[in-house]
């Protein structure tokens, strides 16, 4: 549920609305998949929503569901590391 909250800005006042963290969107990852290539899961989510051979399709796949669903991509490397936004 969210909560909505006065800021008071200079001479101006605004309602601002929180969300709590189990109203934030699930980001997509790409990352590596245990049986080789790459895989596009949802944030915290046991089964691949799709597999690929290269990385670049996997981006471009999880680029589109979040562009989608309004939310973002978090990319990993191969050795499980996340990697610094590029778009």
């Amino acid at each position: 549920m969210a909560d909505k909250t006065e800021i008071d800005v200079g001479t101006q006042t605004e309602e601002v609305e929180s969300t709590t963290s189990t109203e934030r969107k699930k980001r997509q990852f790409v990352s590596p998949h245990p049986d080789g290539g790459w895989q596009v899961k949802i944030e915290g989510g046991k089964k691949a929503t799709k597999r690929f051979a290269t990385k670049l399709e996997a981006e471009a796949y999880a680029k589109e569901l979040a562009k989608n669903q309004g939310t973002t991509v978090m990319r990993q490397k191969k050795d499980g590391k996340l990697q610094k936004k590029r778009y």
